[in-house]
């Protein structure tokens, strides 16, 4: 039994790792992002367009219920959501990010958001189990994973 349980946690992160690695491999075959000119501010790499604001159990409901409707709705924009920090960490390519969940349950286990950051600064104050609100351009959903990249957080 004791063996069974181990396996079944070793196969859930496997998913895990490989739900990120798909998501970098997304974020670098886009190219929709400005380009390095020089320029060391990087909070002006989200779009100024207004985001869509939808909360993070909408969001993720829309993408449980239809993924190519929320693709075709999504995908590209900046978006500003609510959920609660899961996780706050960096990537095995050095990539800050926040798992965020639709709820602030322990063990909830269902379709998280990775937002990820271009810097640490403001991630460095926040800690698991807090509700924040982002703003990000949305990007694919692989995994259980609905990725964000150039996410701020809104204050």
């Amino acid at each position: 039994m004791k063996k069974a349980g181990k396996g079944c946690l070793i196969v859930i992160a496997v998913i895990v790792v490989l739900g990120i690695i798909g998501a970098i491999a997304g974020n670098k075959g886009s190219s929709g992002t400005p380009s390095q000119s020089g320029s060391q501010n990087t909070q002006t790499t989200t779009p100024a367009l207004t985001p869509v604001v939808v909360n993070a159990t909408a969001l993720i409901a829309e993408y449980d219920k239809n993924k190519l409707a929320a693709q075709e709705k999504y995908t590209g924009k900046p978006v500003q959501t609510t959920g609660y920090i899961k996780n706050i960490s960096n990537d095995v390519t050095g990539k800050y990010f926040l798992s965020l969940n639709p709820n602030n349950e322990q063990y909830y286990f269902g379709t998280t958001i990775a937002c990820y950051f271009n810097e640490k600064g403001d991630l460095m104050s926040l800690t698991n189990g807090q509700s924040v609100t982002v703003v990000g351009t949305m990007q694919d959903m692989s995994l259980g994973l609905v990725n964000m990249k150039n996410c701020q957080l809104v204050k």
